[in-house]
């Protein structure tokens, strides 16, 4: 579909410009020759890659070279998670509910919060009013938690969860839930999400839920190896998961 130049906002068309302009074979680049490429003037480039900086798009290192930053991959994930969500993310939570008998949900980061992006519920559970499209916190909950370990989020929890692979908490994100979740990776070792089991806040909630782990972390394996669209790496990725991951 051809585009009118006018409906076009110039700007947003130059920093889409300056995005696409790295690659793998060269993810970092100079001013001048970001300017170059893009046949911007250095000081519009510049402004550009301030802005779109101040968002996470790029970052700059410490030959004050520009590479692309943390939100590209966020925004890359976003978009692989969604487009294979149909193919394999539903079905898994599908076959983990089955075999719990609880709910079941996968979470995807998005900025300081977390996202309920797919839900399945299972008839003999006992269901909380979540939905998706739910937003939390990060830092609150057990999906939460284990993606920011697996990002590399500093502290004697965080070291734990990357430990055992996996974290339980009980009411924590919400008074009446426990929840037990687990990463799920694609390429690289990028996060993806987390895959998580709901259940009641109770006296046995945590007992309950960690029966859960194993079963819940080879669901994750199985996941992040669908995700990844690299047989190699995710063979070599599931060895080192069934003992430890990190990020």
């Amino acid at each position: 579909m051809s585009v009118n130049p006018e409906s076009t906002v110039q700007a947003t068309v130059r920093a889409l410009a300056i995005l696409d302009v790295f690659t793998i074979e060269e993810p970092h680049l100079g001013l001048s020759e970001i300017g170059r490429r893009t046949s911007l003037p250095k000081a519009t480039a510049l402004r550009l890659l301030k802005t779109l900086a101040a968002s996470g798009y790029v970052a700059q290192n410490d030959n004050a070279e520009w590479r692309l930053g943390p939100a590209t991959a966020s925004l890359g994930a976003r978009y692989q998670v969604s487009f294979d969500i149909r193919a394999n993310v539903e079905p898994a939570l599908r076959k983990l509910s089955d075999a719990t008998g609880q709910d079941a949900s996968f979470f995807v980061q998005d900025g300081n919060r977390r996202v309920r992006l797919v839900k399945v519920m299972c008839p003999e559970a006992q269901h909380s009013p979540a939905r998706v499209g739910e937003s939390m916190p990060l830092d609150q909950g057990a999906a939460g938690k284990v993606m920011l370990a697996a990002l590399g989020q500093r502290g004697e929890l965080y070291d734990q969860i990357r430990a055992r692979g996996y974290h339980v908490t009980v009411g924590e994100a919400k008074r009446t839930s426990a929840s037990i979740a687990v990463p799920v990776f694609g390429s690289r070792w990028r996060v993806v999400g987390a895959l998580c089991i709901g259940a009641p806040a109770g006296a046995d909630a945590e007992t309950k839920l960690t029966r859960f782990a194993g079963r819940l972390k080879r669901a994750a394996e199985s996941l992040s190896a669908a995700l990844s669209y690299d047989d190699d790496v995710a063979t070599r990725r599931l060895i080192v998961a069934r003992s430890t991951w990190h990020p």
